[in-house]
Protein backbone atom coordinates (compact mmCIF):
# COMPACT_ATOMS: atom_id res chain seq x y z
CA UNK A 1 0.00 0.00 0.00
CA UNK A 2 1.31 3.48 -0.75
CA UNK A 3 0.30 7.22 -0.53
CA UNK A 4 0.09 9.81 -2.71
CA UNK A 5 0.91 13.51 -2.18
CA UNK A 6 1.08 16.03 -4.71
CA UNK A 7 0.84 20.07 -4.62
CA UNK A 8 -3.15 21.28 -5.42
CA UNK A 9 -3.37 22.45 -8.82
CA UNK A 10 -4.45 26.11 -9.40
CA UNK A 11 -4.99 26.54 -12.65
CA UNK A 12 -5.35 24.94 -15.97
CA UNK A 13 -1.47 24.62 -17.05
CA UNK A 14 -0.63 23.93 -13.41
CA UNK A 15 1.09 20.55 -13.72
CA UNK A 16 2.49 19.95 -9.72
CA UNK A 17 4.71 16.49 -9.02
CA UNK A 18 2.55 13.70 -7.19
CA UNK A 19 4.95 11.35 -5.18
CA UNK A 20 4.50 7.87 -4.55
CA UNK A 21 5.60 6.71 -0.50
CA UNK A 22 5.86 3.45 0.01
CA UNK A 23 6.49 2.21 3.47
CA UNK A 24 7.87 5.50 4.31
CA UNK A 25 10.22 5.43 1.04
CA UNK A 26 9.44 8.24 -1.30
CA UNK A 27 9.85 7.71 -5.07
CA UNK A 28 10.67 9.43 -7.32
CA UNK A 29 8.03 12.75 -8.52
CA UNK A 30 6.47 12.51 -11.22
CA UNK A 31 4.58 15.41 -13.34
CA UNK A 32 0.44 15.17 -12.74
CA UNK A 33 0.47 14.88 -16.45
CA UNK A 34 2.89 12.01 -16.35
CA UNK A 35 1.13 10.22 -13.39
CA UNK A 36 -0.85 7.31 -13.71
CA UNK A 37 -2.49 6.20 -10.39
CA UNK A 38 -1.73 2.45 -9.06
CA UNK A 39 -4.26 -0.30 -6.79
CA UNK A 40 -2.18 -0.01 -4.30
CA UNK A 41 -2.71 3.50 -3.73
CA UNK A 42 -4.76 4.07 -0.36
CA UNK A 43 -4.53 7.58 -0.05
CA UNK A 44 -4.08 10.93 -1.26
CA UNK A 45 -3.05 14.21 -0.08
CA UNK A 46 -3.42 17.45 -1.97
CA UNK A 47 -1.27 20.55 -0.23
CA UNK A 48 -3.20 24.39 -1.03
CA UNK A 49 -0.28 26.86 -1.55
CA UNK A 50 -0.47 29.47 1.28
CA UNK A 51 -1.36 32.21 -1.28
CA UNK A 52 -4.79 30.02 -2.24
CA UNK A 53 -6.24 29.56 1.00
CA UNK A 54 -6.47 31.62 4.23
CA UNK A 55 -5.96 30.22 7.32
CA UNK A 56 -7.31 32.40 10.46
CA UNK A 57 -6.90 31.80 13.87
CA UNK A 58 -9.99 32.58 15.78
CA UNK A 59 -10.81 33.40 19.69
CA UNK A 60 -13.97 32.37 20.68
CA UNK A 61 -14.68 31.64 24.26
CA UNK A 62 -17.02 30.25 26.23
CA UNK A 63 -19.11 28.17 23.19
CA UNK A 64 -18.64 24.75 23.20
CA UNK A 65 -16.31 23.40 19.90
CA UNK A 66 -19.02 22.72 17.14
CA UNK A 67 -20.63 25.91 17.89
CA UNK A 68 -17.49 27.97 17.67
CA UNK A 69 -16.61 26.32 14.87
CA UNK A 70 -20.06 27.81 13.28
CA UNK A 71 -19.27 30.91 14.44
CA UNK A 72 -15.61 30.88 13.37
CA UNK A 73 -17.06 29.71 9.45
CA UNK A 74 -19.08 32.25 9.72
CA UNK A 75 -16.93 35.09 10.34
CA UNK A 76 -14.24 33.97 7.97
CA UNK A 77 -16.55 34.15 5.19
CA UNK A 78 -17.99 37.24 6.05
CA UNK A 79 -14.80 38.16 5.94
CA UNK A 80 -13.94 36.75 2.39
CA UNK A 81 -14.29 38.17 -1.32
CA UNK A 82 -16.30 36.20 -3.50
CA UNK A 83 -17.80 32.45 -3.10
CA UNK A 84 -15.31 30.51 -0.88
CA UNK A 85 -15.53 27.25 0.71
CA UNK A 86 -14.59 27.32 4.61
CA UNK A 87 -13.82 24.63 7.08
CA UNK A 88 -13.43 25.10 11.05
CA UNK A 89 -11.20 22.79 13.46
CA UNK A 90 -11.18 23.47 16.97
CA UNK A 91 -7.77 23.42 18.78
CA UNK A 92 -7.84 23.47 22.71
CA UNK A 93 -10.00 26.05 24.47
CA UNK A 94 -9.27 28.85 22.72
CA UNK A 95 -8.89 28.62 19.52
CA UNK A 96 -10.68 27.72 16.29
CA UNK A 97 -8.78 27.71 13.21
CA UNK A 98 -10.70 28.02 9.45
CA UNK A 99 -9.43 27.52 6.09
CA UNK A 100 -11.34 29.25 3.24
CA UNK A 101 -10.33 28.66 -0.47
CA UNK A 102 -11.70 30.16 -3.63
CA UNK A 103 -15.25 27.37 -4.79
CA UNK A 104 -14.51 27.70 -8.61
CA UNK A 105 -10.43 27.01 -7.68
CA UNK A 106 -11.55 23.72 -5.42
CA UNK A 107 -14.14 22.71 -8.20
CA UNK A 108 -11.72 22.98 -11.05
CA UNK A 109 -8.70 21.33 -8.91
CA UNK A 110 -11.01 18.42 -8.04
CA UNK A 111 -11.37 18.38 -11.58
CA UNK A 112 -7.75 18.46 -12.86
CA UNK A 113 -6.87 15.67 -10.38
CA UNK A 114 -9.88 13.83 -12.04
CA UNK A 115 -8.38 13.89 -15.39
CA UNK A 116 -5.85 11.25 -14.13
CA UNK A 117 -7.95 9.36 -11.70
CA UNK A 118 -7.06 10.85 -9.02
CA UNK A 119 -9.36 11.66 -5.77
CA UNK A 120 -7.98 13.26 -2.92
CA UNK A 121 -9.11 12.44 0.69
CA UNK A 122 -7.17 14.98 1.65
CA UNK A 123 -6.71 18.74 0.89
CA UNK A 124 -5.05 21.00 3.46
CA UNK A 125 -3.34 24.57 3.01
CA UNK A 126 0.51 23.32 3.55
CA UNK A 127 0.49 25.70 5.99
CA UNK A 128 -1.44 23.53 8.37
CA UNK A 129 0.99 20.64 7.39
CA UNK A 130 3.94 22.54 9.24
CA UNK A 131 4.14 22.08 13.32
CA UNK A 132 5.46 24.82 14.98
CA UNK A 133 5.94 25.78 19.13
CA UNK A 134 5.58 28.98 21.31
CA UNK A 135 7.97 31.83 20.16
CA UNK A 136 8.97 29.85 17.07
CA UNK A 137 8.56 30.45 13.08
CA UNK A 138 9.24 27.91 10.76
CA UNK A 139 9.95 28.67 7.27
CA UNK A 140 8.93 25.38 4.35
CA UNK A 141 9.45 24.98 1.17
CA UNK A 142 7.88 22.20 -1.19
CA UNK A 143 7.41 21.98 -4.76
CA UNK A 144 7.64 25.91 -5.43
CA UNK A 145 5.25 26.39 -2.68
CA UNK A 146 7.04 28.33 0.35
CA UNK A 147 5.26 28.89 3.62
CA UNK A 148 5.99 30.82 7.20
CA UNK A 149 4.35 29.11 9.85
CA UNK A 150 3.57 31.12 13.33
CA UNK A 151 1.94 29.66 16.51
CA UNK A 152 -1.58 31.30 15.31
CA UNK A 153 -0.52 32.45 11.31
CA UNK A 154 0.19 30.67 7.94
CA UNK A 155 1.37 32.94 5.08
CA UNK A 156 3.08 33.04 2.05
CA UNK A 157 6.82 33.39 2.42
CA UNK A 158 6.80 37.19 1.11
CA UNK A 159 9.20 40.01 1.73
CA UNK A 160 6.37 42.50 2.22
CA UNK A 161 4.88 40.21 5.61
CA UNK A 162 8.34 39.67 7.13
CA UNK A 163 8.58 43.03 8.94
CA UNK A 164 4.71 42.54 9.89
CA UNK A 165 4.11 39.22 11.22
CA UNK A 166 8.26 38.31 12.10
CA UNK A 167 9.73 41.03 13.18
CA UNK A 168 13.04 40.12 15.11
CA UNK A 169 11.65 36.51 15.89
CA UNK A 170 14.22 33.79 14.20
CA UNK A 171 13.00 31.82 11.59
CA UNK A 172 13.84 27.74 11.58
CA UNK A 173 13.72 26.37 7.84
CA UNK A 174 12.71 22.92 8.27
CA UNK A 175 14.57 20.54 6.47
CA UNK A 176 13.65 18.15 3.72
CA UNK A 177 13.08 14.91 5.30
CA UNK A 178 11.27 16.67 9.09
CA UNK A 179 9.04 17.95 6.63
CA UNK A 180 8.17 15.15 4.57
CA UNK A 181 7.62 13.13 7.84
CA UNK A 182 5.56 15.97 8.74
CA UNK A 183 3.28 15.26 5.55
CA UNK A 184 3.38 11.68 6.36
CA UNK A 185 1.83 12.70 9.85
CA UNK A 186 -0.88 14.61 7.85
CA UNK A 187 -2.33 11.95 5.99
CA UNK A 188 -2.80 9.96 9.26
CA UNK A 189 -4.27 13.12 11.05
CA UNK A 190 -5.03 16.20 8.96
CA UNK A 191 -5.08 19.49 11.07
CA UNK A 192 -8.51 20.59 8.48
CA UNK A 193 -9.53 18.84 5.72
CA UNK A 194 -11.10 21.00 2.97
CA UNK A 195 -12.97 18.09 1.73
CA UNK A 196 -15.92 18.02 3.77
CA UNK A 197 -19.66 20.06 3.03
CA UNK A 198 -19.95 20.51 -0.30
CA UNK A 199 -16.77 19.01 -1.17
CA UNK A 200 -16.86 15.71 0.96
CA UNK A 201 -15.12 13.00 -0.69
CA UNK A 202 -17.98 10.41 -1.82
CA UNK A 203 -17.11 6.68 -1.66
CA UNK A 204 -19.08 3.77 -2.97
CA UNK A 205 -20.01 1.69 -0.16
CA UNK A 206 -18.81 -2.01 -0.22
CA UNK A 207 -21.95 -4.17 0.21
CA UNK A 208 -20.25 -7.09 0.56
CA UNK A 209 -15.97 -7.90 0.83
CA UNK A 210 -14.54 -10.57 -1.64
CA UNK A 211 -14.48 -12.91 1.53
CA UNK A 212 -18.10 -12.94 2.09
CA UNK A 213 -18.56 -13.02 -1.89
CA UNK A 214 -16.27 -16.26 -1.71
CA UNK A 215 -18.63 -17.93 1.40
CA UNK A 216 -21.72 -17.22 -0.07
CA UNK A 217 -20.40 -18.78 -3.23
CA UNK A 218 -19.91 -21.40 -1.30
CA UNK A 219 -23.00 -21.69 0.58
CA UNK A 220 -25.21 -20.73 -2.56
CA UNK A 221 -23.44 -24.26 -4.10
CA UNK A 222 -23.26 -26.40 -1.24
CA UNK A 223 -27.39 -25.33 -0.93
CA UNK A 224 -28.07 -26.69 -4.38
CA UNK A 225 -26.17 -29.43 -4.18
CA UNK A 226 -28.33 -30.28 -1.33
CA UNK A 227 -31.24 -29.25 -2.51
CA UNK A 228 -30.76 -31.93 -5.80
CA UNK A 229 -29.93 -34.56 -3.22
CA UNK A 230 -33.16 -33.97 -1.89
CA UNK A 231 -34.37 -33.94 -4.72
CA UNK A 232 -32.88 -37.43 -5.92
CA UNK A 233 -33.93 -39.16 -2.38
CA UNK A 234 -37.72 -38.13 -2.63
CA UNK A 235 -37.80 -39.26 -6.24
CA UNK A 236 -35.91 -42.64 -5.68
CA UNK A 237 -38.55 -42.79 -2.42
CA UNK A 238 -41.87 -42.07 -4.91
CA UNK A 239 -40.30 -44.31 -7.45
CA UNK A 240 -40.04 -47.55 -5.31
CA UNK A 241 -43.78 -46.32 -3.51
CA UNK A 242 -44.83 -46.60 -6.84
CA UNK A 243 -42.91 -49.57 -8.48
CA UNK A 244 -43.76 -51.58 -5.16
CA UNK A 245 -47.75 -50.56 -5.43
CA UNK A 246 -47.77 -51.37 -8.96
CA UNK A 247 -46.36 -54.66 -8.11
CA UNK A 248 -49.50 -55.17 -5.53
CA UNK A 249 -52.03 -54.01 -7.66
CA UNK A 250 -50.51 -56.77 -10.71
CA UNK A 251 -50.61 -59.18 -7.82
CA UNK A 252 -54.36 -58.54 -7.07
CA UNK A 253 -55.31 -58.81 -11.13
CA UNK A 254 -53.01 -61.63 -11.41
CA UNK A 255 -55.31 -63.12 -9.02
CA UNK A 256 -58.22 -63.12 -11.04
CA UNK A 257 -56.06 -63.86 -14.64
CA UNK A 258 -52.91 -65.36 -14.02
CA UNK A 259 -51.72 -64.24 -17.21
CA UNK A 260 -51.76 -60.50 -16.58
CA UNK A 261 -48.55 -59.21 -17.01
CA UNK A 262 -48.95 -55.40 -17.47
CA UNK A 263 -50.18 -53.55 -14.66
CA UNK A 264 -51.07 -50.59 -17.28
CA UNK A 265 -53.30 -53.07 -18.88
CA UNK A 266 -54.27 -54.41 -15.73
CA UNK A 267 -57.53 -52.81 -15.42
CA UNK A 268 -59.07 -53.98 -19.12
CA UNK A 269 -57.68 -57.92 -19.32
CA UNK A 270 -59.16 -58.02 -15.36
CA UNK A 271 -62.50 -56.75 -16.47
CA UNK A 272 -62.10 -59.60 -19.83
CA UNK A 273 -61.43 -62.30 -17.52
CA UNK A 274 -64.60 -61.61 -14.99
CA UNK A 275 -66.55 -61.36 -18.26
CA UNK A 276 -65.55 -64.86 -18.96
CA UNK A 277 -66.35 -65.78 -15.71
CA UNK A 278 -69.21 -64.29 -15.30
CA UNK A 279 -68.44 -62.43 -12.19
CA UNK A 280 -68.97 -58.80 -13.26
CA UNK A 281 -72.67 -58.58 -13.75
CA UNK A 282 -71.30 -55.65 -15.86
CA UNK A 283 -70.23 -53.85 -12.68
CA UNK A 284 -66.89 -54.24 -11.95
CA UNK A 285 -65.87 -51.96 -15.46
CA UNK A 286 -67.35 -48.94 -13.78
CA UNK A 287 -66.51 -49.47 -10.28
CA UNK A 288 -62.54 -49.87 -10.94
CA UNK A 289 -63.13 -46.81 -13.65
CA UNK A 290 -64.53 -44.62 -10.80
CA UNK A 291 -62.12 -46.07 -8.25
CA UNK A 292 -58.97 -44.49 -10.47
CA UNK A 293 -60.55 -41.81 -11.38
CA UNK A 294 -60.68 -40.70 -8.08
CA UNK A 295 -57.41 -41.87 -6.99
CA UNK A 296 -55.61 -40.21 -10.33
CA UNK A 297 -56.86 -36.92 -8.80
CA UNK A 298 -55.26 -37.40 -5.91
CA UNK A 299 -51.19 -38.03 -6.37
CA UNK A 300 -50.19 -39.34 -2.49
CA UNK A 301 -53.44 -42.47 -2.43
CA UNK A 302 -52.39 -45.60 -3.69
CA UNK A 303 -54.15 -48.89 -3.90
CA UNK A 304 -52.76 -51.53 -2.09
CA UNK A 305 -55.54 -54.95 -2.67
CA UNK A 306 -58.19 -54.68 -5.48
CA UNK A 307 -60.79 -57.74 -5.20
CA UNK A 308 -64.39 -58.20 -6.71
CA UNK A 309 -66.93 -60.70 -5.84
CA UNK A 310 -69.67 -62.24 -7.14
CA UNK A 311 -71.90 -60.36 -4.81
CA UNK A 312 -70.95 -57.30 -7.75
CA UNK A 313 -69.19 -55.41 -4.82
CA UNK A 314 -65.78 -53.98 -4.94
CA UNK A 315 -63.35 -54.53 -2.36
CA UNK A 316 -59.99 -52.27 -2.14
CA UNK A 317 -57.27 -51.25 0.13
CA UNK A 318 -55.97 -47.49 -0.04
CA UNK A 319 -53.46 -46.19 1.24
CA UNK A 320 -52.09 -42.85 1.78
CA UNK A 321 -49.38 -40.89 4.33
CA UNK A 322 -52.32 -39.03 6.12
CA UNK A 323 -55.86 -39.52 6.15
CA UNK A 324 -56.71 -35.83 4.77
CA UNK A 325 -55.29 -37.44 0.91
CA UNK A 326 -57.15 -40.50 1.26
CA UNK A 327 -60.70 -38.68 2.00
CA UNK A 328 -60.41 -36.61 -1.23
CA UNK A 329 -60.31 -39.62 -2.92
CA UNK A 330 -63.13 -40.59 -1.08
CA UNK A 331 -65.38 -37.02 -1.48
CA UNK A 332 -64.77 -38.12 -5.08
CA UNK A 333 -65.86 -41.54 -5.07
CA UNK A 334 -68.96 -39.98 -3.92
CA UNK A 335 -69.44 -37.29 -6.16
CA UNK A 336 -69.27 -39.90 -8.84
CA UNK A 337 -72.41 -42.00 -7.13
CA UNK A 338 -70.95 -44.61 -6.44
CA UNK A 339 -72.05 -45.81 -2.48
CA UNK A 340 -68.91 -47.09 -0.39
CA UNK A 341 -67.77 -47.62 3.21
CA UNK A 342 -64.85 -47.53 4.32
CA UNK A 343 -62.77 -48.73 7.48
CA UNK A 344 -59.34 -46.60 8.70
CA UNK A 345 -56.75 -47.81 10.06
CA UNK A 346 -52.69 -47.80 10.44
CA UNK A 347 -50.17 -50.15 9.20
CA UNK A 348 -46.41 -50.60 10.78
CA UNK A 349 -44.84 -48.29 8.63
CA UNK A 350 -47.09 -45.71 9.64
CA UNK A 351 -49.15 -44.53 6.58
CA UNK A 352 -52.89 -44.75 7.01
CA UNK A 353 -54.91 -47.60 5.42
CA UNK A 354 -58.78 -47.66 4.63
CA UNK A 355 -60.50 -50.84 3.72
CA UNK A 356 -62.96 -49.58 1.19
CA UNK A 357 -65.73 -51.46 -0.68
CA UNK A 358 -67.52 -49.65 -3.75
CA UNK A 359 -71.16 -50.30 -4.99
CA UNK A 360 -73.00 -49.24 -7.86
CA UNK A 361 -75.54 -46.41 -6.81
Amino acid sequence: MSILITRFPVSAIDDPLVWRVINGEWQIGLALSEFMPDVGDQKLVALVPPAEARCVWHNIPDLEPRQAEGVAKLRATEQSLGLVHTVAHNVGDEFVITATIATALMQEGLARLAVRGLDPDIVIPFGLSVNVVPNQIAKARFDDMSVLRGLTFATPDEPGLHDLLIGDTPVEEIEANQLRDALLLVSESPLVNLREGLFEKRTSKILITPDQRKWLLRITVALLVVTMLLGLVTWAKYWNATNSENSRVLLSAQKIDPSIKDVTLAEVQVARALQEKGLSNGHFAPLTAGLWKAVHTTPNVSVRELRFGSDAILVAVLAAPDAASINKALIALQQYGFRITATPRQDTSGATLVDLTVRMP
